[in-house]
C-alpha cells in the first residue's frame, strides 16, 4: 500500500504546500555543525515563523522569568533542541489548523489533537530517557498529517459510493475506500519533505505495532501517546478541567506497547502533560 500512498504525496505542494523554512530548521539543527548564526537567519527569513517562535518561548511552558526577545536570544538560552520543538511547532499551525470534513474535524480540531500527542510524547520519552526527544516531539506533532492529504480523496470516495454511515474503524474506511490510510500517507510525506526515519517511522506506524520496526522506542512512544490523548477529555482550545479515563487504560493496558519508566510514573507524566499543555495551547491563534 506504500506504492499508493506514495502517489497521494506525488503532487502534495497542490495540497499541503511544505513548511520550507520550518523544515530547513530542522534540517540545519539536526546537523553536527549547526551554525547559530545561520540558524537564526534561516528562521528570521520568515516573520510569521520568528513572531510565533518568540510568543512561545515566553509562555509558561518554557519558564523564563527574563524575556527572550529575538531567535538568537531562543537558541544561546535555550538550546537546539527547543529550537527545533518551537520552530515545527510554529510551522504546524498553518498546516494542520483547517477543518478535515472527512474526518469530522472542526478547525483547529486536528492541530489541538497533534500538539497534545506531542506534548505527552515528549514527557514519555524523557522519561524513558530516550536519545532524540525532539524527532519523537515532531512525530507527535505530525503524526496525523496524513489526513490533511486523504481529506478531499476520503470526502469523494464516501460519497460517490453512497456511504451509509455505518460505524467503521477510521482505518478500514480508509483502506476499504482508497487502499491505503493516513499513517502510510503521513510516512510518505514526511519522506518526500527529507525528515529523518527517527520521525518519518513513528508517524507510519502509529497504528500498527506488528511491524519489525515497531520495536523502535521512538514508535512505541507515539503510539502511546496518541492512545492516551484519545483517553483524555478535554477542552483543547480553553482552560478547563481535564479527565483522564483510568478505567478505560486499564481495559486496554495490555495492548499498549511497554515504554521504559512509564507504568511507575504515569500520574506525574500525565499531570505534567495537562499543565503544560494549557500553558502552550494558549500561545497559539486558531
Amino acid at each position: 500500500m506504500m506504492d499508493v500512498a506514495a502517489e497521494y504525496v506525488r503532487d502534495v505542494e497542490k495540497i499541503a504546500p511544505c513548511p520550507e523554512v520550518a523544515l530547513d530548521v530542522l534540517s540545519m539543527a539536526h546537523a553536527a555543525d549547526c551554525s547559530i548564526p545561520k540558524l537564526s537567519e534561516k528562521i528570521e527569513q520568515d516573520p510569521g515563523l520568528t513572531a510565533n517562535m518568540l510568543h512561545m518561548a515566553n509562555s509558561a511552558y518554557f519558564g523564563h522569568m527574563k524575556k527572550i526577545t529575538s531567535v538568537k536570544d531562543i537558541i544561546v538560552r535555550m538550546g537546539v533542541d527547543a529550537v527545533k520543538i518551537i520552530s515545527i511547532t510554529s510551522a504546524s499551525v498553518g498546516l494542520l489548523r483547517s477543518p478535515q470534513a472527512a474526518y469530522a474535524l472542526g478547525r483547529g480540531e486536528l492541530w489541538r489533537h497533534s500538539f497534545a500527542v506531542a506534548i505527552l510524547a515528549n514527557i514519555i520519552a524523557r522519561n524513558a530517557k530516550a536519545r532524540d526527544t525532539s524527532a519523537i516531539y515532531t512525530a507527535g506533532l505530525l503524526h496525523d498529517v496524513g489526513k490533511v492529504i486523504l481529506d478531499r480523496p476520503l470526502q469523494v470516495a464516501s460519497y460517490s459510493r453512497d456511504e451509509n454511515g455505518e460505524q467503521e474503524p477510521l482505518l478500514t474506511v480508509e483502506r476499504r475506500l482508497l487502499h491505503t490510510d493516513h499513517a502510510e500517507v503521513g510516512m510518505a510525506l514526511l519522506e518526500k519533505w527529507g525528515l529523518p526515519e527517527a520521525v518519518s517511522v513513528p508517524v507510519g506506524l502509529h497504528h500498527d505495532m506488528t511491524q519489525a520496526q515497531s520495536k523502535r522506542l521512538g514508535v512505541k512512544i507515539i503510539y502511546l501517546a496518541d492512545q492516551l490523548v484519545h483517553l483524555t477529555e478535554y477542552d483543547a482550545g480553553s482552560p478547563g478541567e481535564f479527565f483522564f479515563d483510568v478505567l478505560a487504560y486499564e481495559s486496554m493496558k495490555e495492548e499498549l506497547p511497554e515504554v521504559p519508566h512509564f507504568e511507575n510514573n504515569m500520574r506525574l507524566i500525565i499531570e505534567e502533560f495537562v499543565d503544560k499543555y494549557q500553558d502552550a495551547v494558549a500561545v497559539f491563534s486558531l
